[in-house]
């Protein structure tokens, strides 16, 4: 996008519309009561990475591993957004 000063590569663009839908499912199910069915795994993994990578972003990497690995040490919530 050369009017805005920055531009995403394919990949990068296709797996944020892949967490935005992954996301947005997980919203509509719980909306009418129903478990989110799960994704296929090329879809869930880049979503994940993704996920993670921004939850580390935001809290450091200590509170993501004590969140993923030790619950009695872990901050009360992380989150990505």
């Amino acid at each position: 996008m050369p009017w805005v000063g920055w531009a995403l590569t394919l990949d990068d663009f296709l797996t944020t519309r892949t967490m935005e839908l992954a996301v947005h499912l997980d919203d509509l199910a719980v909306s009418v009561g129903h478990p989110a069915p799960d994704l296929p795994d090329a879809a869930f993994e880049p979503v994940l990475t993704l996920l993670a990578r921004l939850a580390a972003r935001r809290h450091g990497q200590a509170a993501m591993l004590r969140a993923l690995a030790r619950s009695e040490r872990a901050p009360a919530a992380i989150n990505a957004i």
